[in-house]
């Protein structure tokens, strides 16, 4: 679907100001149709002559996307006649109430409001189309005024389009309530208030649930939790100023006891898994301490090298503990991981008699933990066997990582400017214990495929792929 800008800059023949004015509406329109519950629809006058342009369609809440199937779509160029209510609207700047066919044979009622520009020039024209219950008319005005608002900071809290939760109540300057739905009594009379909301004033009761008193006191919106005994309310509050004072104000209430339930439940056990991790990560990096213990202990040149992999690969798990531990959610950012590993190995191994440089290049992708482990496994061993046998007998080298993502398919590559590799004749033996881990990672756990690769004029390259559209 095509913005209104993007509409607006191809086909009509408003100035950029004047679609910079229109484009910050743009965001309100969905609600606005949720509010009013009919169809909306905003035309702005086209580069020919009596001519104007549909710039953005809006279908309010519950009315299915078929009912759109014969109508016209945004972008659309209509001659005068085709819209002659609308045409009307945009050339005398006054609101209109017509009809306007919207199936073969079928009219509902159109109600047409001019959108002006802050020099008061009609530069659209928004038009709500569909047929209510008549005590519902008052929502189409108070919806097209809604669009009028100047967008506050938080808008997105205040305008985000309505649910079959929600319950909505108009409130007049005078405190009055003018309006109020099925799903608002019900709410309210959870809290406990009796009697018909509508007719009744604000500053008569000592309930205020609707927020509206804050509201026609400040001029400001604001959106809230708040709770009466177990009730939880979320309630939106949007005043529409005329002329810098409240003319009506707008209360959405949602009664979410249940799901505020669930999100408290939830944020608990975040915390446990969070912490979880934590511990984890704390255990790992105490056996790590005792193998560095025992290392140092030790006599054995080849029981030293043995001590100091098994540490490495223990910190790779426990690094990814350790970012699960500070997240919401379970999957890691690879790319993350991977820097980290580059940083941590290269300086906790490589020598003085080489000089290490590094690179990485990746852009985020999240995996999920399990696959983030195996992986910082394989990275592990690959930037280590770089390290230590790659430059052996070199002054300096590089070793550089890359981790890409095409569709579903995602590729590693850890490549170096070393003396080369051979690879071992069925991979076995301790020396080559590394790259037989590497193989069983990457095609038992990520089901993936390895390649080595010899890199001009020297050094390897070993990519990995693996897919993520089983995983997610």
């Amino acid at each position: 679907m095509s913005s209104i800008e993007t509409i607006c800059r191809s086909a009509s023949a408003l100035s950029d100001v004047q679609i910079h004015i229109l484009k910050n509406s743009e965001d309100l329109l969905q609600f606005a149709s949720d509010l009013s519950h009919r169809e909306l629809l905003v035309f702005v006058p086209g580069q020919k002559a009596g001519t104007v342009v549909l710039a953005a369609q809006r279908l309010p809440l519950l009315q299915p996307a078929e009912t759109q199937a014969n109508r016209k779509k945004a972008g659309t160029v209509c001659a005068g006649y085709e819209e002659p209510v609308v045409l009307q609207v945009l050339q005398t700047g006054q609101m209109m109430q017509g009809s306007k066919e919207v199936d073969y044979g079928r009219i509902e009622p159109l109600f047409a409001y001019p959108f002006v520009d802050n020099g008061g020039e009609t530069i659209a024209v928004v038009a709500f189309v569909g047929t209510i219950e008549s005590n519902r008319d008052m929502l189409t005005e108070t919806a097209f005024l809604a669009l009028q608002v100047p967008i506050e900071r938080d808008f997105r809290k205040l305008y985000r389009p309505l649910s079959v939760q929600d319950g909505v109540i108009l409130i007049n300057c005078n405190g009055v309530v003018i309006y109020a739905d099925e799903m608002a009594e019900s709410i309210m009379h959870m809290r406990g208030y009796s009697g018909m909301l509508v007719g009744s004033n604000i500053y008569n009761s000592r309930t205020n649930l609707t927020g509206a008193k804050q509201a026609l006191a400040t001029r400001e919106g604001f959106a809230e939790d708040i709770t009466f005994g177990e009730v939880v309310v979320t309630r939106r509050v949007i005043p529409l100023l005329r002329r810098g004072k409240v003319y009506r104000v707008i209360a959405i209430l949602t009664e979410r006891t249940e799901l505020y339930r669930k999100e408290e439940e939830l944020m608990i056990k975040t915390s446990v898994i969070k912490e979880i991790h934590h511990r984890v990560k704390n255990n790992l990096q105490t056996v790590a301490s005792l193998l560095r213990m025992q290392m140092r202990r030790t006599e054995s040149r080849e029981a030293k090298d043995v001590l100091k992999e098994s540490v490495n690969r223990i910190l790779s798990i426990s690094l990814v503990h350790e970012i699960l531990s500070h997240h919401d959610e379970e999957s890691i950012d690879i790319c993350v991981v991977a820097k980290q590993l580059l940083s941590l190995l290269t300086h906790g191994m490589a020598g003085a008699e080489c000089r290490v440089r590094t690179s990485f290049s990746g852009n985020e992708l999240p995996l999920p933990s399990d696959m983030a482990t195996s992986l910082a496994l394989v990275l592990n061993e690959l930037i280590t066997n770089a390290i230590i046998h790659g430059f052996e007998g070199l002054d300096e080298g590089e070793v550089r990582v890359a981790v890409t993502q095409a569709g579903t398919t995602c590729t590693l590559t850890v490549s170096d400017t070393g003396v080369g590799m051979t690879l071992p004749q069925g991979g076995e033996g301790r020396k080559h214990l590394g790259l037989t881990i590497v193989r069983t990672l990457v095609e038992k756990d990520l089901k993936g495929e390895l390649s080595f690769t010899p890199v001009v004029p020297h050094g390897t390259e070993v990519r990995i792929q693996f897919s993520i559209a089983e995983r997610g």
